[in-house]
């Protein structure tokens, strides 16, 4: 076990992603459960230009957005590449009396959501860097990101999937009538048109007609290269589990179905609401309902079997990726007719998704997930490693200086 206080951990909150305001709760409510007995804990900021930030300020909700301009509140760093297994963050600009000092940290915790953060852009770098990251490999992140490559994925095993379709933004302007027409002939109506990279329900709406269809489009394409089209599931309930490798097994948490009177959970509804019309979203751990405090039921009861079919499904895709950290998997389920239907998977959730691990059995805290995820992130780092030198004497092509 490590000693008090040993491992340095870099919480990166933010990004240059529509989700920026929801990674930077999820980063905040990180950074006051993890243990400290075993960690330092401090924040990275990637502002929604994608400038990095460091500094005492960014550890309190009530400084964001935080103004870089003001001198000596923030230092804008930057990640030195080559110093394998420390993590290095120099600051781009020196001080008005000289040079401030790097920043090091052990374990980057990212709580990134979306573009550039959770789409294997940032889990790339790091493997790059040759430093331990938690949550789900650069593969990974960057498939379950996409959900139309999440679906080709999850073709070949025993998982429900809804038929879609996906257009591409363009130069060339909207599609025709009649192409959507034809794209579409599957499908039909109502559908449900979404971002096909974006999380946090934003940008998500529903069509009754191909007018419909293109009106929704340019919104979707402001924030996005493709748009993903599905049936709209009718008598709509929805279900999300998490999945995390945990005592050398895989398990799943407790599960929850959201609570929306509306056919159609947007960021609004998911966010911002609640049964006395307060917001969901809060600053810190405080409670044990998270983000969604006030939107959701945990363990509800459910029809005979789903929750095994659930937890099966969540598994065999958490299996296809060779998974890590603790993804949550969404199902979209017509309440009447039983049937159900993987909708995507989360490689990060907001708030971690601790509040389903809190009613999981056996329960898992918040600080111990954090502490598991920290402690997979250095395992799989060390796992992973080449040797200094790692062409093997069968492929060197070039002559090795000898050692004195």
């Amino acid at each position: 076990m490590a000693r008090r206080n040993e491992t340095r951990v870099a919480v990166f909150l933010g990004g240059r992603s529509p989700e920026h305001d929801v990674s930077v709760i999820t980063g905040l409510q990180a950074l006051k459960a993890i243990d400290q007995e075993r960690f330092v804990a401090f924040p990275v900021y990637v502002d929604p230009r994608g400038a990095w930030f460091v500094g005492d300020a960014l550890a309190e909700r009530r400084n964001y957005l935080p103004d870089p301009r003001n001198p000596g509140e923030l230092t804008e760093v930057s990640l030195a590449l080559g110093e394998p297994g420390r993590g290095v963050l120099l600051p781009k600009r020196s001080g008005f009396f000289g040079r401030r000092t790097a920043t090091e940290f052990d374990v980057a915790l990212l709580a990134l959501h979306g573009l550039g953060g959770e789409d294997g852009q940032m889990q790339g770098l790091f493997e790059t860097a040759n430093l331990p990251y938690t949550g789900t490999r650069t593969l990974a992140s960057a498939v379950f990101m996409d959900k139309a490559a999440t679906k080709r994925l999850l073709r070949g095993l025993d998982i429900p999937l809804l038929p879609y379709a996906v257009i591409t933004r363009t130069t060339g302007g909207l599609p025709s009538a009649d192409s959507l027409k034809a794209l579409l002939s599957g499908i039909g109506f109502p559908c449900i048109v979404k971002p096909v990279h974006l999380g946090s329900s934003i940008g998500v709406g529903k069509a009754d007609s191909i007018d419909e269809v293109r009106a929704l489009l340019p919104m979707i394409f402001r924030l996005d290269t493709q748009a993903l089209i599905e049936p709209l599931v009718p008598n709509l309930v929805e279900y999300n589990l998490a999945v995390a490798r945990l005592g050398g097994s895989i398990r799943t948490s407790a599960i929850e179905r959201p609570k929306c009177g509306e056919e159609l959970l947007d960021f609004r509804q998911k966010y911002l609401s609640g049964a006395d019309g307060k917001s969901g979203v809060k600053g810190d751990s405080g409670g044990s309902q998270g983000m969604l405090s006030l939107t959701r039921d945990i363990n509800p009861d459910l029809p005979a079997g789903l929750a095994t079919d659930l937890r099966r499904w969540a598994t065999l895709a958490f299996e296809a990726v060779d998974g890590a950290g603790a993804p949550r998997v969404d199902f979209y389920c017509n309440e009447v007719t039983g049937e159900t239907w993987l909708n995507e998977v989360n490689p990060c959730p907001g708030s971690f998704a601790y509040f389903l691990w809190e009613a999981a059995d056996p329960p898992i805290g918040f600080t111990a997930l954090l502490s598991h995820l920290i402690d997979e992130a250095v395992a799989r780092h060390r796992e992973c490693q080449l040797p200094d030198d790692p062409v093997p004497p069968e492929a060197r092509l070039l002559r090795r200086p000898s050692l004195p």
